[in-house]
């Protein structure tokens, strides 16, 4: 598996992360599910980070499923503050369609 590619889907998460972490840490008006969504941000790093320290026979394809999970979860929580008008229209789109990708990303790699 290119190494190139690991490298690009984790510094993806990374960021998303970092600006979730950001977006819960800097609003005036306390978000929902501030926790979860912290936690399943961090997720999404942690088990691709896990998944590519497995051999592909040693559990690569579960981590990085759980990963997909993670990333669609997260996108939940973003929705919910989205609909209760926590979060901007443009970061909401933003992070949202950073996570597809991600998820893109990890069913690319799932597949080799």
């Amino acid at each position: 598996m290119d190494n190139r590619r690991h490298l690009a889907v984790l510094e993806a998460a990374q960021t998303v992360e970092d600006e979730i972490n950001q977006l819960i840490d800097d609003r005036p008006r306390r978000l929902l599910h501030v926790s979860q969504m912290r936690r399943a941000a961090h997720a999404v790093v942690s088990s691709i980070d896990e998944g590519f320290g497995r051999g592909p026979d040693g559990g690569r394809a579960q981590a990085l499923r759980v990963a997909r999970g993670e990333a669609e979860e997260t996108i939940g929580h973003l929705r919910a503050n989205f609909a209760a008008r926590r979060i901007d229209k443009a970061t909401f789109w933003r992070l949202r369609n950073r996570l597809i990708t991600i998820i893109k990303m990890l069913n690319a790699l799932g597949r080799l």
